[in-house]
């Protein structure tokens, strides 16, 4: 197929500040149908080309994402999709334009798209058209996360307990399986990050490393990172975000988490090219770099891996590696069910007030501004949510205050549905993420709802307000801590928090 190369200025199509709907000058606004809003409107689809000096082009293709547009006669069309019965828009108060939409990983290529137009009386008319879309396919499971869903997702250094904070050592092994913890499971010693807190650092190992020392230096700190792509690429990081290694990676025999060589406690293997994790270093081999890894723990948040010698016996001696990711937090949420989690608060509370912007939460027991809070129906909390009905208002549902109550997000739908202590789902709702952290407040972003989409959704003495954004005290692999304050709230004033974990 011929290829067509256009040349467009961004700024004049992508961009506008005008009142959406109004016509300027002398421009009279025609009565339009849905069937004549579309005659005589263009369309075109476009791939996003850059060349070696990063100047942007577009090539005409079928299933291009960039899609030009043209209604002629009329003053402005706003343009949008549809998901999870929510409007997303893709344009807004123009006639003519270009915008970008990429349908969600593993979406139907085959996309509807709706074009609203509102006549001059008031009346709104929508028409609706559909495009074959390039789209991500959906990824295996076992890659998936590593690289989350966006294809790419950073690995850094975690400390754990072992010698006050190390991240990589020796132990022995088939000692037992990993939990995820801060322990590891048969550690004998360890070191940690040149600026971190362990007893000993790396820069007291370079015997380890061989002659490669000097140019891994930059990956030995707090910042240094490792990145995982979905292309099979693994590149590795310094603490000043430059390249130190480019490498690859597979990932075999990992299921969920779950252990998959139940003699090596192993859920898994990752294989990698030659160097290509951080520090890629056997203990006490004089350099070697291992290219085949045991997973001894693998989820979203966290990764320990294992390498011993063929043949080695139990506790016998290996080395272990102990990296996290704060890199997906929807694939934190889509990873597994939520329930409520009980914290120290009133014996184990789950919902209640606190003084607003009290302090960083750290997902434990303890919920940092805590006033009061009330615990599920059928736990041991002092109060419970029996006697809290009038926070609920007229939106109250029954079943959605027990241990057994749920919620489980789609990342891919971008749906939130809540399930009662029965299993009976009782409503759905949408949500989105924005992790802009905000320091004033203690929190590392934002979770945006429809109203109503989790577990008990009420603020607490508002009347059965039910908010759509809430900001994120806490979000780990096995914790949640949600924070919702009006408006204008000012330092420990009210505010009301919810915990919920795996």
């Amino acid at each position: 197929m011929k290829k067509t190369l256009l040349i467009l200025a961004l700024s004049g199509v992508l961009f506008t500040s005008c009142d959406p709907q109004k016509a300027e000058g002398d421009f009279v606004s025609p009565t339009m149908t849905a069937e004549s809003l579309l005659n005589g409107a263009t369309f075109a689809q476009f791939d996003q080309v850059k060349d070696d000096n990063g100047n942007i082009s577009y090539v005409a293709s079928e299933t291009g994402n960039y899609i030009q547009y043209n209604f002629p006669g009329v003053s402005a069309v706003n343009i949008y999709y549809e998901k999870s019965g929510e409007k997303k828009t893709l344009s807004y108060g123009r006639s003519g334009g270009m915008f970008f939409y990429m349908p969600s990983r593993g979406s139907d290529p085959l996309q509807t798209l709706y074009f609203s137009y509102l006549n001059e009386d008031g009346t709104e008319v929508v028409a609706q058209k559909q495009f074959t879309l390039n789209v991500a396919q959906a990824l295996d499971p076992a890659v998936k996360v590593l690289v989350s869903n966006n294809g790419t997702k950073k690995w850094k250094w975690m400390p754990t307990s072992a010698n006050g904070g190390a991240v990589w050592g020796n132990g022995g092994y088939l000692a037992g399986e990993q939990n995820g913890s801060l322990d590891i499971n048969g550690a004998w010693w360890g070191c940690g990050v040149l600026d971190g807190d362990c007893g000993d650092t790396f820069e007291g190992q370079t015997g380890h490393a061989g002659s490669r020392w000097p140019e891994v230096q930059g990956e030995c700190y707090a910042l240094s990172y490792m990145e995982f792509n979905e292309d099979g690429s693994l590149n590795a990081y310094s603490n000043t975000g430059d390249l130190i290694n480019e490498g690859s990676f597979t990932i075999k025999d990992y299921n969920n988490n779950e252990i998959t060589n139940a003699e090596k406690f192993s859920r898994g293997t990752l294989e990698t090219s030659d160097g290509a994790i951080l520090w890629p270093f056997a203990i006490n081999t004089g350099g070697f770099q291992p290219t085949s890894f045991e997973i001894g723990y693998l989820d979203v948040t966290r990764m320990v891996l294992i390498y011993a010698a063929e043949g080695t016996g139990a506790w016998s001696e290996c080395t272990w590696w102990s990296f996290m990711s704060d890199d997906d937090p929807s694939g934190i949420l889509a990873s597994h069910d939520w329930h409520w989690k009980p914290t120290d608060v009133n014996g184990g509370a789950v919902w209640g007030n606190g003084g607003y912007m009290a302090g960083s939460q750290d997902g434990t027991g303890a919920i940092n501004g805590a006033w009061w809070g009330c615990g599920v129906n059928d736990g041991d909390c002092g109060d419970t949510f029996a006697g809290q009905m009038q926070h609920a208002g007229d939106a109250y549902v029954e079943g959605e205050e027990y241990a057994a109550s749920k919620m489980v997000f789609n990342e891919d739908e971008a749906s939130i549905t809540v399930f009662g202590k029965d299993g009976n789902q009782l409503r759905q709702g949408s949500f989105s993420l924005d992790m802009t952290p905000n320091a004033e407040h203690f929190s590392i972003g934002n979770l945006n709802t429809s109203a109503g989409a989790i577990l008990w959704p009420f603020a607490i003495n508002q009347n059965g307000l039910q908010p759509t954004s809430f900001e994120i005290g806490y979000l780990g692999s096995d914790a949640m801590v949600l924070i919702y304050a009006v408006d204008g709230t000012g330092a420990w004033s009210e505010c009301t928090w919810w915990s919920f974990g795996k």
